[in-house]
C-alpha cells in the first residue's frame, strides 16, 4: 500500500507543478510583461523563463509518464489492456485516452521546447522583430496553447478514473 500511496503522491504533485507552472506562466507572467515591459525585453524574459522552465517540465512530464503507467497497472492492471476490448470499460478506457493524450502532449511538448521555441529565439535574436520572427513566436505559442489545453484535459480525465464521469 505505501508504494501505491508514494506514486500516486509523485504523480499528483508532478502534474500540479506541470499544470500549475503552465497556468501561472499564462495568468501572471505574460499579463506581468506585457504591461509593464518594452517588447524586446518583454521577448526576453519570456525565453529565458522558458528556457528554466523547460528542464522542470521535463522532469515533471517524464515523472507523470513513469507513475502514470505504475498507477495504471495498479487500478485496472495490464490484463485489460493486453485483450483486444478489455479496455472497453471504465476506468481501462479513461486510462487509455489518458495514455494517448500523454503520448501526443509529450509530442507537442517536445516540439515546442526542443524544435519551435529554440527556433523563435534563434530568429529574434539574428533578424529582431520581423514578421518571420512573429510567425515564429505565434507558432511556438500556439504550440504552448495546445499543450494547456490538453494537458487540462488529460487532469480532467485523471479525475473521472478516480471519481467517475459526471456524465
Amino acid at each position: 500500500m505505501f508504494g501505491w500511496q508514494y506514486t500516486l503522491f509523485f504523480h499528483l504533485i508532478a502534474a500540479a507543478t506541470w499544470l500549475g507552472s503552465m497556468l501561472f506562466f499564462v495568468f501572471v507572467l505574460v499579463p506581468y510583461g506585457k504591461k509593464y515591459m518594452e517588447r524586446e525585453e518583454y521577448v526576453t524574459f519570456l525565453n529565458d523563463i522558458g528556457m528554466k522552465y523547460r528542464k522542470l517540465g521535463w522532469v515533471c512530464l517524464i515523472t507523470i509518464a513513469i507513475t502514470g503507467i505504475i498507477l495504471s497497472d495498479i487500478i485496472s492492471g495490464w490484463g485489460a489492456f493486453m485483450v483486444r476490448d478489455g479496455h472497453s470499460d471504465p476506468p481501462a478506457s479513461t486510462i487509455a485516452w489518458k495514455m494517448v493524450g500523454g503520448a501526443v502532449l509529450f509530442l507537442l511538448a517536445a516540439l515546442h521546447d526542443f524544435k519551435y521555441g529554440p527556433r523563435a529565439i534563434a530568429l529574434w535574436d539574428e533578424v529582431g522583430d520581423t514578421e518571420d520572427s512573429r510567425k515564429a513566436r505565434r507558432r511556438a505559442t500556439n504550440f504552448g496553447r495546445i499543450n494547456l489545453i490538453l494537458s487540462i484535459i488529460i487532469f480532467w480525465l485523471g479525475i473521472t478514473v478516480v471519481r467517475g464521469s459526471p456524465f
